[in-house]
This record gives C-alpha cells, structure tokens and sequence, in this order.
C-alpha cells in the first residue's frame, strides 16, 4: 500500500514526509521495513528517504536493525505513545477507578499496553505504604514473563499468540514455560506472577477488553510478597478492569 503524503498551504514538505514514515511503521509494527519501500510507499526518492531516516534515527524515533539494516519504531515513539495514552482513554478518566482499588486493595494499581512486543505501563496510582512497587509510567517489561503480557496475550487468536512468540525468538524452554503461561492466563481469565519481572513481588493483571472482547490493555496489582496474595483480589481487579472498559468505551485493540 502506498501513503500518499499530504502537504497542507503553509506546510513543510519534508515534516510531512518524516510523519508519513512514521504512519507506515506504525502501520506495519510487526514488519521491519527497507529504506527503498519506505520511499515506494511514501512515493519519494530513496536518497531523501535516507534522509528523512537518518534524521528520525538519530532523535531515536526510528530504529535501524544493525544486521539486516531495515528500519522499525524506536523507543522515543514508544515513550510517546505512553505518555499520550496516559492523557488518553486510559489516562485521567480512569483515574477514580484505579485509585479506589489503590483504596481497597492497599497495593499500587496500574495499566499496561503492549508497544513493539513489550509491555509499557501508560497509568498508575501509587499505594501509600512506605513499602511499595516503585515503577513509572514508561516503565517496560517483557512481554511473555509479565502478568499483563500474558493476559494480553491470551486474549488473541492462538495463531496471532504464536507468531508473537516466533517474533520473540525465545530459547525453546523458556517459550515452553511462556507459553504455559499463557494458556493458563486464557483458561483462568487472569495471570499471575511472583518475583517475575521484579524480585520480591507479586501480581496480578487482569484484560481490559474494547471492541469484539479484544484486550486493549491490563490491569495490574502488585504489591510486596510478604504480605500480598494476588489470589485475595481476584475479582476485585475483574470488577475494576470491566469498569474502566465501560469508562474508556470502543477501543480498538492494538494487535
């Protein structure tokens, strides 16, 4: 498909056309892409989408893989996406939900979503114990071995779950494990970590679904191992995740 680059008056032409770079990885996140198909699909000349590349690359919006010199999303965009989504759907208008189950629970509360095969917290609300998990809104996390990647994960067609963990090329115990994981996490309708990714914590995350059932994102509390059980607050994040689902409204899922 080609993306025709639209200049409004008073445009600036190569802006444009860096955007129109940026829409197609977008579009195709699964995909790393060539500089001489960029510059077909956008319908410009392969030395300006050098350019154009070299430029996004160096301000870290663009990614080149060292072996193959293709290009994908870099790790600006995915700190963007999340600072946006936090002021978004899944930002202030959810903010009450999560800071009654903050209230319920005495753990910290957050959203995930997945960007480029990892997880990025875009919201939280912090617990008030001195003794708390201590993360960021951008924080990343494997996508396979946390609670919310895996019930992402286990929200998808198992054809699409498994291309995923082809893309993710883990040693065959480690995907064997994952994709156990998973599976239980689609049985269960919730997944359940302890000292993974974070040493000394345990959590639980639970899908927050938007069109057809899909998961848009997860919920997730997670809270000291000496004193939280994940199992205790089980259906409270289920009551919790549906809410926000309602708050946030028809929202596509990502994948």
């Amino acid at each position: 498909m080609k993306v025709t680059t639209v200049i409004p008056s008073r445009g600036v032409a190569s802006v444009s056309r860096a955007l129109s770079i940026i829409q197609i990885l977008v579009e195709h996140p699964e995909h790393e892409l060539g500089v001489s198909e960029i510059a077909r699909r956008i319908g410009i000349g392969k030395s300006t989408a050098h350019q154009l590349l070299s430029t996004l690359v160096a301000h870290g919006f663009v990614e080149q893989n060292e072996n193959s010199g293709l290009y994908g999303l870099g790790t600006r965009l995915i700190e963007a996406g999340a600072v946006a989504a936090s002021h978004a759907g899944l930002g202030p208008a959810v903010t009450p939900v999560l800071e009654e189950l903050v209230r319920e629970t005495g753990e910290t509360t957050s959203i995930g979503i997945i960007v480029q095969k990892e997880i990025v917290l875009v919201h939280r609300v912090e617990a008030q114990s001195v003794l708390r998990v201590d993360l960021k809104v951008g924080t990343r996390f494997p996508l396979h071995s946390s609670a919310i990647g895996q019930v992402i994960l286990a929200s998808m067609p198992q054809k699409a779950c498994a291309r995923i963990f082809d893309e993710l090329a883990l040693e065959s115990k480690e995907r064997e494990t994952a994709e156990h994981d998973v599976e239980r996490a689609r049985v269960n309708g919730y997944a359940i970590v302890h000292d993974t990714p974070v040493a000394g914590i345990n959590a639980i995350a639970v899908p927050i679904r938007g069109v057809e059932g899909k998961a848009i994102a997860g919920l997730v509390i997670a809270g000291p191992s000496f004193r939280f059980d994940p199992n205790n607050v089980r259906d409270t994040a289920i009551k919790k995740a549906t809410l926000i689902a309602q708050k946030v409204g028809q929202i596509h899922a990502s994948w």
